[in-house]
């Protein structure tokens, strides 16, 4: 693969790394709120055997919520942006075949062997395909910079 293949391929990627940063989030998030419901009040003076430290673990687990969910809805606004931006570039191939390969490599992250096989292509074919796409979308990349430039 040429360096400016592997350019390509890292820029398509982006969509897939983000959605994995949304899912370590979400998960995140869950684990957090799971525990927030786990803590209970601690009213003033009415829990004598408990030491101060825990009087506020409800605030300060909703706070520590409310921080990692705002973190997750930025992450996912960021993932949905890209995401609109590579299927806009793969869409502009015009070429189904192509299309679905790149589809299937950088928004659905699968492996080529699993691509070659759902698409009743040799494991080589599907690598051939891949590189002809990256080249398309390289130049289609660098003609809608240079359109944006001006």
């Amino acid at each position: 693969m040429t360096l400016e293949q592997m350019e390509t391929s890292a820029w398509l990627n982006r969509a897939f790394y983000k959605d994995k940063k949304v899912r370590a989030l979400r998960s995140l998030l869950e684990r957090d709120r799971a525990r927030a419901q786990g803590l209970t009040v601690n009213y003033g003076g009415v829990d004598k055997g408990r030491s101060d430290s825990r009087e506020n673990g409800v605030e300060a687990a909703m706070q520590i919520c409310a921080q990692t969910e705002k973190e997750h809805d930025t992450a996912l606004c960021e993932y949905e942006a890209i995401r609109r931006e590579v299927k806009a570039v793969i869409n502009g191939l015009h070429d189904d075949v192509l299309e679905a390969l790149l589809t299937y490599r950088y928004l659905e992250g699968l492996p080529m062997e699993e691509i070659a096989e759902r698409m009743h292509y040799s494991y080589r074919h599907t690598i051939r395909l891949h590189k002809r796409a990256l080249q398309l979308v390289s130049k289609q990349r660098t003609r809608n910079s240079g359109t944006s430039q001006d």
